[in-house]
C-alpha cells in the first residue's frame, strides 16, 4: 500500500485510528502481547504508571478497577492497546506518528502480522468507530484495501 494513496487517512487531526479485531478470546489477547514482545519495544502502565507487564492478559482484563495500557513502539508509530474486553482487541494510533511510507509500513506491517497471528481479518478506524473502517487487512487474501463506504 502507497503512502500516497492513503495520506488522507492519517492526517492529524485531533483524533486517533483504531486498529480493530472483532471476536476475539483472552487467548488473542495472549497472542497480541507474545507477537508485540517479538516486534517492537513493548512498555506497560498501570494506572498511568509503569509497571512490569503481566504473562496473560487475563490478568489484565480480569481487572477492571485499574486501567491498563501495553504501548508498542514500531520504531517510530506507536500502538496503545488499553484491555477494555476480551471480546474485541482495540489498539489506538496517532496519526500524527504515521506521516511518511516508512511509517506507514511499519504500521501495517505489526498489523497484517497480528492479522496472521488470530487469522482473523482486522481493520483501521475512525476513533471510536469500529464499524467504519478505513482499510481492511483481509487474512484469507494476505492483502490490504482501502475500505469503500
Amino acid at each position: 500500500m502507497l503512502w500516497k494513496d492513503v495520506c488522507q487517512i492519517f492526517e492529524a487531526d485531533g483524533s486517533l485510528r483504531d486498529v480493530i479485531v472483532h471476536e476475539t478470546s483472552v487467548s488473542d489477547w495472549d497472542r497480541l502481547l507474545s507477537l508485540s514482545l517479538s516486534l517492537g519495544n513493548v512498555f506497560y502502565e498501570r494506572d498511568g504508571e509503569n509497571a512490569v507487564l503481566p504473562a496473560s492478559a487475563a490478568r489484565m482484563l480480569g481487572d477492571p478497577e485499574h486501567s491498563h495500557c501495553m504501548k508498542v513502539d514500531l520504531g517510530g508509530p506507536v500502538a496503545n492497546a488499553h484491555f477494555y474486553t476480551s471480546e474485541e482487541i482495540e489498539l489506538d494510533l496517532d496519526p500524527s506518528e504515521i506521516a511518511s511510507q516508512a511509517a506507514l509500513n511499519k504500521v501495517l506491517g505489526f498489523c497484517s502480522k497480528l492479522s496472521l497471528a488470530l487469522e482473523r481479518d482486522m481493520a483501521i478506524t475512525e476513533e471510536s468507530s469500529p464499524e467504519e473502517a478505513l482499510l481492511v487487512y483481509s487474512f484469507q487474501k494476505r492483502s490490504w484495501q482501502i475500505a469503500t463506504h
